[in-house]
């Protein structure tokens, strides 16, 4: 097998990008996810305002982004002025088959 050239990747890769152009501006749902929780049905007919369902993660841990059940990337949660948001901070290598 032969090396490939940084150059050579670099082109492919801007062809393969390239060739997905008409799909740009496909919008697809994003999904923040916090944590996970259990509850049992009861559990979720017991839920009242201001009732707090435990997480696993801890409040330092990072929050994935999710595109299809699928984790694109991590990041963290940060407020800006009166809204949240989540700062990137890792983008996760697609998959391909």
């Amino acid at each position: 097998m032969s090396a490939i050239s940084l150059n050579e990747l670099r082109t492919k890769n801007d062809t393969d990008i390239e060739s997905w152009h008409d799909f740009w501006d496909l919008r697809v749902p994003l999904t923040i996810e916090l944590g996970r929780a259990k509850l049992s049905v009861q559990g979720v007919l017991d839920l009242q305002v201001q009732s707090i369902i435990q997480l696993q993660r801890s409040t330092g841990e990072g929050v994935n982004v999710m595109v299809a059940n699928h984790c694109v990337a991590r990041g963290e949660i940060i407020m800006i002025e009166d809204r949240t948001g989540i700062r990137i901070s890792e983008v996760m290598m697609p998959i391909r088959k």
